[in-house]
């Protein structure tokens, strides 16, 4: 009855790698519904960039993030999506974001100023803070959105726990049945709600013009075109702190957990930051300085991409790599799988920046590198999340270094996006080699 849905519940990562033995699309059972797995770049691309006419957002995955974020431009169709994002493209232009990036610096100073030498800190959960800070202050920035963003931070854990399960079980009678991890889903999502409905109602109060993302979202088309809604800013700002907490949150996670097992790939970070800056705060004009940094953050994102798995729905009859796809099917493409694919990059499980120096640079790594999506759908985050962690990572790299508490490696969780298990790191000053 459920098909596939057990496998992927029990081992997804597994499960998904295993897949691609088996051939370039493969048909899955989930519940009830059949889906298409996509296993091969040229696959991919054909379903993300040369017929993405033929696909639009939907199947299981943007089904269950639409009970989150609602129709907002991480979610919506094709036609919502090129209105909201002329609409919000702005607001991550190279311009606005060397503005954030004092902001950007700024916090993750804030985030780490209460750490102590010898002290262990749960780095996911400071993470969490620094990037919830960032976006408070950068894409949502009236005092209730500091407490939104807070609020995003403390409650995606159970969200995307919630999110997960209904991927994986689409039957919406399932999570309406008020089991314990309903009700702590639930619970969850109604603070959100409250704290966002309070960051739309100042805004609507206030009627002053920010320098950030909402203010452009709810003064609507410029020339008088038609303002949004409070359900339509809502699902919006869910978007922008969803994206903006969780995907920079995991990348930094997983980096100095990385950084804490790979001393070779930490000490030539620590040599290219100190080179570049000497005892000055990093700015963005020092991140074409930082080349090994942005490769470091690029290898970590090929290994754990936060959004591990991509879904789409067939709107017309395709056919990918001679496999028929009828109007209608749901359709699987895993980054994590495809980016650990050995035919592309050989020794997948190895921490290796250096795979992406211009004369390594292949173009089926390119193609099959997809942690930022592909097409038209691409992240428009890609340079803000980019820029915010290359400053985070070398702002507290001038400063700590972080040891591991056990010995074996952080595990990949993955929950709605990829998140590493709970494991403490422990923070000295640099210098201190005790």
């Amino acid at each position: 009855m459920i098909g596939h849905a057990g496998r992927l519940a029990v081992d997804p990562l597994g499960f998904l790698e295993q897949q691609r033995a088996v051939g370039a699309v493969v048909r899955l059972r989930l519940v009830g519904r059949d889906c298409f797995l996509i296993n091969s770049a040229e696959a991919a691309t054909q379903v993300l960039v040369a017929q993405q006419d033929r696909f639009d957002k939907g199947g299981p995955f943007m089904e269950a993030a639409r009970q989150l974020v609602g129709n907002g431009v991480i979610t919506c169709g094709a036609e919502d999506h090129r209105v909201q994002r002329a609409e919000m493209q702005p607001a991550f232009s190279r311009g606005r974001v060397a503005a954030y990036s004092e902001v950007m610096r700024a916090c993750a100073e804030e985030a780490t100023a209460s750490w102590k030498a010898g002290r262990p800190v749960d780095v996911g959960k400071e993470m969490y803070r620094l990037a919830a800070l960032a976006v408070a202050r950068t894409l949502v920035s009236a005092p209730a959105g500091r407490q939104a963003a807070s609020v995003m931070a403390e409650a995606l854990p159970q969200l995307l726990r919630g999110l997960l399960r209904r991927m994986l079980i689409p039957a919406a009678w399932v999570h309406r049945v008020p089991t314990p991890a309903n009700q702590r889903f639930d619970a969850a999502r109604a603070r959100l709600d409250a704290a966002i409905a309070e960051v739309v109602a100042q805004y609507r109060r206030q009627e002053r013009d920010r320098p950030d993302l909402l203010s452009r979202i709810m003064a609507g088309e410029e020339g008088g075109g038609r303002r949004p809604d409070d359900a339509e800013v809502r699902d919006q700002v869910m978007s922008v702190l969803a994206a903006g907490v969780e995907t920079t949150a995991s990348l930094l996670a997983w980096s100095f957990q990385l950084l804490a097992r790979h001393p070779e790939v930490r000490n030539r970070l620590w040599e290219e930051v100190d080179g570049a800056l000497g005892r000055r705060p990093v700015t963005f004009d020092d991140l074409p300085a930082l080349p090994f940094t942005k490769r470091l953050l690029t290898e970590v994102l090929r290994l754990y991409p936060p959004t591990w798995l991509l879904s789409r729905v067939a709107v017309r009859d395709a056919e990918i790599c001679g496999h028929p796809l009828p109007k209608g099917a749901d359709v699987l493409i895993s980054p994590y799988a495809l980016q650990r694919d050995p035919d592309v990059f050989p020794h997948p499980g190895r921490l290796d920046p250096d795979r992406w120096l211009p004369e390594r640079l292949t173009t089926a790594q390119r193609r099959s590198f997809l942690a930022f999506g592909a097409g038209r759908r691409r992240c428009m985050g890609e340079f803000y999340g980019m820029t915010e962690t290359t400053l985070a990572l070398a702002t507290i790299a001038r400063s700590w270094h972080l040891r591991p508490t056990r010995p074996e490696p952080a595990r990949p969780v993955p929950r709605f996006l990829l998140v590493p298990a709970r494991q403490p790191l422990v923070p000295h000053r640099r210098g201190d080699r005790r």
